[in-house]
């Protein structure tokens, strides 16, 4: 069944009943690519596909020359319609909101890692699709699969909330309509047990990547951000903040989720959210070990072990009001727990790199804040080293972006200089060395 893309968003009609039934649905127009190139006899041509689009930084028609006519064909039509903007779509708005990613990017970067991503990792479903995909995106063996996600969703978000990145032909849109079609391919892969011999359960589980998990995630990067920011003290005007989500919904419809899931107002993209979370949370194995995977990954691209556990106390954190929000203890289904003596630790570990103390808070909004501006930047310059560094594919933020958030240009070559953060000088290269 195709999904309707005629109905618009209504609070009303989301009920669980409704949610159950957008797991029954995906991606129509991407999967018709991946079914056109099947059909035509092409299926061994799927996995060539795959590899193209998250080996290639971006898309140009040539990339797809040496595989078969009619495969040609049918990726270069999908591209061609599938990026054209909603009809809603106001420019100024989209300035607007790019503007906030301006100005708040390593704010808004750290709450992806410590809040966006575990939020996901929460719907019990959605974590087995993300659990089992991490092992199909690196063939190499050359970077741990699980954490390169996270860079390829970093690098998502920046390229969309770029300037320029949701204009037409902008890096943004191309970089969707690419995440479409991987979508597509891994619906295939998890459904055929040439690939995945342990099967997928469509009936208990949903499709992978379905529409309630497309809507789920696009959540967790509009309405969950915003209240992380003002969890951060980071006041946005009413216009700033409908900008900032405007973003979002043209990046859900240029994802292919039914209009149906993109609500407009910020109460109707919070209250979307608690619903899909009360429908969705619940504890699970995948979604424990992704949270300790990427926390993990967080302590290992930050300098030296002082920072250690900081990632986890954040994410209980700025769980709190959507925990509140939804009656479930939302932490403790990835295995996040407030810990006896972490406020203190995260005090003396954060104390220590600033020149101001702040042993004197004891309140965690207070701490949070305090440490937040020193982590977001150490957390942007550890993507950039650790993905930067030899690897065969590359996180890549703009020059304009790298001049508002303060990030030296030579961080995008020079790998081993020492970042000097507020006079305090942190020892990247002399870590490495001990790796």
């Amino acid at each position: 069944m195709t999904t309707s893309h005629a109905n618009s968003f209504s609070l009303e009609v989301i009920t669980n009943d409704f949610l159950e039934e957008k797991r029954k649905h995906s991606d129509p127009i991407a999967d018709e690519v991946i079914t056109q190139i099947i059909t035509s006899g092409n299926e061994e041509k799927v996995n060539d596909v795959f590899l193209k689009l998250v080996t290639n930084e971006s898309y140009h028609p040539e990339m797809f020359r040496d595989l078969p006519e009619e495969v040609f064909q049918t990726i270069t039509r999908y591209f061609n319609c599938t990026s054209v903007l909603p009809s809603w779509a106001n420019t100024d708005k989209v300035k607007t909101g790019e503007m906030v990613f301006s100005l708040f990017g390593p704010e808004i970067f750290m709450l992806l890692n410590v809040l966006s991503l575990p939020m996901c990792y929460t719907c019990h479903k959605g974590a087995k699709v993300l659990y089992m995909t991490g092992r199909l995106s690196d063939r190499k063996g050359n970077m741990d699969p699980l954490t390169r996600r996270l860079m390829e969703t970093a690098q998502m978000v920046v390229n969309a909330m770029s300037p320029g990145g949701l204009a037409p032909g902008g890096s943004g849109i191309i970089t969707l309509q690419k995440v479409r079609l991987i979508h597509a391919s891994i619906r295939y892969f998890l459904k055929h047990e040439k690939f995945n011999p342990h099967g997928w359960d469509v009936d208990v589980l949903g499709e992978p990547i379905n529409q309630e998990d497309l809507a789920g995630t696009l959540m967790s990067f509009g309405p969950i951000i915003l209240n992380g920011l003002k969890n951060l003290n980071v006041e946005l005007t009413n216009d700033q903040r409908e900008a900032y989500l405007h973003c979002w919904r043209i990046i859900g419809y240029l994802m292919g989720i039914d209009p149906a899931l993109l609500p407009e107002t910020e109460k109707d993209n919070w209250e979307l959210a608690v619903k899909i979370l009360r429908h969705q949370s619940a504890q699970s194995l995948e979604g424990e070990e992704l949270t300790r995977s990427c926390i993990t990954f967080i302590d290992t691209i930050m300098p030296g072990t002082v920072f250690n556990g900081v990632s986890e106390y954040m994410m209980w954190f700025f769980f709190k009001d959507m925990s509140a929000a939804t009656g479930i203890d939302l932490a403790s289904t990835i295995g996040v727990t407030e810990r006896s003596g972490v406020k203190e630790m995260v005090v003396m570990a954060i104390s220590k790199f600033l020149s101001k103390k702040i042993s004197h808070l004891q309140d965690h909004s207070q701490i949070i804040q305090a440490a937040s501006g020193l982590f977001n930047k150490l957390l942007l310059h550890g993507y950039l080293k650790h993905y930067n560094g030899g690897k065969n594919i590359h996180f890549f933020i703009p020059p304009s972006l790298c001049k508002d958030w303060n990030i030296a240009e030579e961080w995008q070559n020079k790998f081993f200089l020492t970042p000097n953060i507020w006079g305090n000088r942190i020892a990247w290269q002399q870590k490495q060395d001990r790796n």
